[in-house]
Formats: structure tokens, C-alpha cells, sequence
């Protein structure tokens, strides 16, 4: 027990130690303390900004864990939380805590972990919220007695979003191995994966689709399989050499796979559209995983799908618009230098991010209609909620744009 416990430790660290920017941001991880000073954070009120520059106002901030310079960046991704008397933030922090605000930014509660909370959330039709903690630990939260439901240990750091599938969840681990759990904490079925070499921190979440789910493994390997067992029906390899020296030469499916129907496309037969960083983007018939086409394009996150379009924020600065169908471009616009997180979609524009804390409102034609200059960097995409937009940079600052 005391051997497995020290490698999900020395697993977690070394997450701990990548960055998703390849070597135009390595330098910030090295500079870091090996080990920062821990500290438990205070309950620290929002600064109210209602600025507006750039045309974008920054209605809100918080400072999830107050960290200090040397601590490593964070990555968890903050959810919307619906209740009956209106939205709450859930985020998650390096502290060991998972934090609950209002919608106006004011701390409500805070929830005890027993490691750094670096994944998404999902809220589940009994109101629980699971999370993942960077040793291994999945949590079913309940967000109004502010504490621990359950806790079911993994064997791998779990740093992507679980996706619902009925009354159950689905969630991928860094070790690519896929689970199916209750809303209670039961596991139902689990898949093993091929284990990759030199990865990320951030791994893609599966996609559930007609009773089967969908994942993309870190050493690029697409695999379908039956949900309601788990059993396996097809797999797809796009990288034939996954090997690598240094972060920028590794080319690695980061982002969920979004799915798109027939309908949306027009094909004949729905597809899979997996990214890869520093890649492809490839399209995957879902009958068979054969490939139907694909582009070079190089990003981290999901593709955004509406009205039988794909909208991609690139590892380049520039965000494009693709034909569903076909993958072909119907307008590119170069919004700046360096790699860009989402898009995520609130009231009808596209919001990207990028690793130099800047983040843009664009139409859906590619008119850059708002910007605003932030601190840090952004590695998750936007997240949308009722009141506006959530970004949360790396050094724990977490956003409420509009």
C-alpha cells in the first residue's frame, strides 16, 4: 500500500511538471520552487472591477488559493452550478479545496480535498458534483452540506471533466483507462488503454454518443466502446511514431473528440472530430473509426459545433470557422501570436483565451468585437454561464467577463 500511495505521489508531481504550450511557456516551470511553501488560503471577497477595456468589462475577481510565486500553475476548470434559487461557481484549487461562490463572486463554502483539485466538474441529477484530485482521488461533492459524499481511489491522476451518461458518469484518467460510475460512486466498468510515453497535463474527456462512448488515448489511439459494459468495438491509431524528446516536438490528442451528426454534416454516416496538439485534426467515421478526412491544424481544445459549422481556436493565434461536412475553411481570423484556449459560446459570440492572459469576444463571422488584458495565462477554455464568462489563468485567478 505504501509503494502504490508513493507512485500516485511522484505520478501527480510529475504532471505537475508539463506545460500544454511547448516550449514558448517551459521557461515559467523550471523557474518554479520544487517545493513551494504550503499555506491554507483565507476567505478573501471579490474585487468588483466593472472596467471596461477593450470593450469587454471585467465584472469580477477572485484569488481561489492565494498562492505564493513559486507555486506550480493550476489548471482546474471552474463549473456552473444550477440550483433552484439561481447559479453557483464550483472551482477547484491547488490548496486541497474545491470552492463554492455565489454568482456575484462572494465565497460561499469551501469543500476539503486530500490533494490538488486540477480537473473540470459535473453536476449530476442528484445535485452531487464529482471532481478528481491530481493522486487519484474521485469525489462525489455535495455542494449543500458543503462535504464529501463519497470517494472512490484511482489509480491515476484525474485531471480532465467527467461527461454524463444517463444517471451515471464516464470519466478518463492520464493512464488511459476509461470508468463508467453510479451518481453514488459504484463502479460499473472500466477500460484499460494503451499506455503512452512523454504526455500532458491536461488528458481529453470520453464523448457519449447512441449508447457508446468515445475516447481519445494520450498515445493517440481513438477507441469506441458499448456504455453499458464497457466492452470493446473498434480502435483507431493516428499516430504512428507518438514518441518524442521534448514537449514541442509531441504531438498529443489533449482536447475531448466532439461528435457531429449526419445531420449536422450532411455525410451520410455521423463522425468523430479529434484533435491533436501540434497535429491533426482528423474526422473519424463512428461506425468503424476509418478516416473520412482531416487538417492540419494544431490545437488543445475541443472543436465547438453550431449550425453545421466548427469553430477551432488554434495552438497559431487564429480562430476558424470549418464546414461541418467537410472540414474545408470558411473564414480564418488571426486574433494573435500565441496559442489559443476554446471557444466557448455566450450570447452568440465565440470567447477565446490566450497564454498570455488576453482574452477576445469574436462574432461568428470573425470580427474581433471585444478584448480584455488580464494577468497570467490561460490554459482551459472559456467557460459560459448565466451572468457571463468564466476564465481561470494559472495562477488561480478566476474571472467573470461580460
Amino acid at each position: 500500500m505504501a509503494i502504490h500511495k508513493h507512485w500516485k505521489q511522484t505520478a501527480a508531481i510529475a504532471l505537475c511538471s508539463l506545460s500544454l504550450s511547448g516550449c514558448s511557456t517551459m521557461s515559467s516551470w523550471f523557474g518554479d520552487d520544487e517545493h513551494p511553501v504550503k499555506r491554507e488560503a483565507a476567505v478573501v471577497a471579490p474585487v468588483f472591477v466593472e472596467t471596461n477595456v477593450g470593450g469587454m468589462d471585467t465584472v469580477w475577481r477572485v484569488d481561489l488559493d492565494q498562492r505564493l510565486a513559486a507555486s506550480v500553475p493550476g489548471f482546474s476548470l471552474p463549473l456552473a452550478y444550477q440550483t433552484g434559487s439561481g447559479e453557483k461557481i464550483i472551482a477547484g484549487a491547488q490548496d486541497q479545496r474545491v470552492r463554492i461562490y455565489s454568482a456575484d463572486g462572494s465565497e460561499l463554502k469551501r469543500i476539503a480535498l486530500a490533494a490538488a483539485c486540477e480537473s473540470g466538474a459535473l453536476q449530476l441529477a442528484n445535485g452531487l458534483v464529482v471532481v478528481g484530485d491530481v493522486e487519484g482521488g474521485l469525489y462525489g461533492l455535495d455542494i449543500d452540506k458543503g462535504e464529501v459524499s463519497w470517494k472512490v481511489e484511482l489509480a491515476s491522476s484525474f485531471t480532465g471533466t467527467p461527461v454524463a451518461i444517463d444517471e451515471d458518469f464516464v470519466i478518463q484518467t492520464v493512464n488511459n483507462q476509461v470508468y463508467r460510475f453510479t451518481a453514488s460512486g459504484e463502479k460499473l466498468w472500466s477500460f484499460s488503454g494503451s499506455q503512452g510515453g512523454l504526455g500532458m497535463h491536461l488528458n481529453p474527456s470520453p464523448v457519449v454518443h447512441q449508447n457508446r462512448v468515445y475516447a481519445a488515448m494520450n498515445n493517440g489511439e481513438i477507441v469506441a466502446l458499448k456504455a453499458d459494459h464497457g466492452s470493446f468495438l473498434w480502435a483507431r491509431q493516428l499516430l504512428l511514431n507518438n514518441t518524442a524528446a521534448v514537449l514541442s516536438e509531441l504531438k498529443v490528442p489533449v482536447a475531448s473528440p466532439t461528435v457531429v451528426t449526419a445531420e449536422n454534416s450532411g455525410r451520410d454516416e455521423d463522425a468523430l472530430v479529434v484533435p491533436v496538439f501540434q497535429g491533426d485534426i482528423t474526422f473519424l467515421s463512428l461506425q468503424d473509426g476509418s478516416t473520412l478526412n482531416s487538417r492540419t491544424i494544431s490545437t488543445k481544445s475541443s472543436a465547438l459545433l453550431k449550425d453545421k459549422r466548427l469553430y477551432i481556436a488554434d495552438a497559431s493565434g487564429a480562430v476558424s470557422a470549418l464546414d461541418a461536412s467537410n472540414g474545408q475553411t470558411l473564414w480564418k481570423q488571426q486574433v494573435t501570436a500565441s496559442e489559443l484556449s476554446g471557444p466557448a459560446l455566450w450570447q452568440g459570440d465565440l470567447w477565446v483565451a490566450n497564454e498570455h492572459g488576453k482574452v477576445f469576444r469574436i462574432s461568428e463571422e470573425g470580427k474581433i468585437k471585444a478584448t480584455a488584458e488580464l494577468n497570467g495565462r490561460f490554459d482551459r477554455e472559456p467557460v459560459a454561464t448565466k451572468n457571463g464568462v468564466l476564465v481561470r489563468n494559472n495562477l488561480g485567478i478566476l474571472y467573470l467577463l461580460r
